[in-house]
């Protein structure tokens, strides 16, 4: 990834292909043709309260939605971007999801690296290792991104991209040696509550408060981006915003924690404005 978005494309065009070959192999051979009897009415995993999958799901889906810029940045119109982020769902989240949901009933285990090695050998390990660096690559690539941007706003000073991509991998690896995973469903819920209030901020912003709309505006028709001297650096309003949004989505137990904390940022946030405007 040190190489950027055409390390991205390098790796997808090698990965997809294989992976999907192999999913469709896998999926004919364990489901179609193996008569397995399995019971998809009893969940076989942990139960979660329809609050606590409602969060997980929002708060992967919103995150989605907050780093798709970095994917899409290349983009020749919106309606590539649109097509790019619908067949991803219908592809990924269905097809593929559905897949591996029918998989793992049949051959009664989560272990991917089990299912793989199970049922496509070698080549399912192989798969493993191209699809967690096609993975992984995307989630460097963002996070550095958003890293790099977030020191030089505070620092005032430009990092190098290459040396903040390896420090991160780095650390994803640690983490991951580290058993992170073994905590994915706390994970996933922090994060339906973590990355809602940004999206709360950036709808109420746009589209209500229309903050430098007009700048917005006349940048875009250029192909520029608006520099910092015609927008705030930092929004403290939007900061707090999300710290109260994020508050309330951990400590409120009623509804859907990830729907309350996008809530009370964008209303917390509309008001601040309002009275910093008065």
């Amino acid at each position: 990834m040190v190489f950027g978005f055409k390390g991205l494309s390098i790796t997808a065009k090698i990965t997809v292909p294989l992976f999907l070959t192999v999913i469709f192999f896998i999926s004919l051979k364990e489901v179609v043709l193996t008569q397995n009897n399995f019971d998809l009415s009893k969940p076989n995993g942990e139960l979660l309260s329809l609050g606590e999958a409602s969060t997980m799901v929002a708060g992967l889906y919103i995150l989605g939605a907050l780093i798709t810029p970095d994917i899409s940045r290349y983009c020749k119109s919106g309606k590539h971007v649109f097509w790019m982020i619908f067949s991803s769902i219908l592809v990924g989240e269905f097809l593929i999801n559905g897949v591996a949901i029918l998989v793992a009933h049949a051959l009664g285990t989560d272990n991917v690296v089990e299912i793989m090695l199970h049922s496509a050998g070698i080549i399912g390990l192989i798969t493993i290792i191209l699809s967690a660096i096609k993975v992984n690559d995307t989630n460097i690539y963002s996070s550095s991104l958003h890293m790099l941007g977030f020191l030089g706003s505070v620092t005032k000073r430009k990092f190098s991209y290459a040396t903040m991509t390896i420090v991160l991998g780095l650390l994803g690896t640690f983490l991951s040696a580290a058993g992170i995973l073994e905590h994915l469903t706390a994970f996933l819920l922090a994060s339906g509550v973590f990355f809602p209030p940004i999206a709360g901020v950036m709808l109420v912003d746009y589209y209500i408060l229309k903050t430098s709309r007009k700048i917005l505006d006349e940048t875009r028709e250029k192909g520029l981006l608006p520099d910092d001297s015609q927008t705030p650096l930092i929004g403290w309003s939007a900061i707090f915003a999300c710290i109260v949004g994020t508050i309330v989505g951990v400590v409120l137990k009623f509804g859907i924690p990830s729907l309350n904390s996008i809530l009370v940022t964008g209303l917390t946030y509309w008001i601040l404005m309002k009275l910093k405007k008065n």
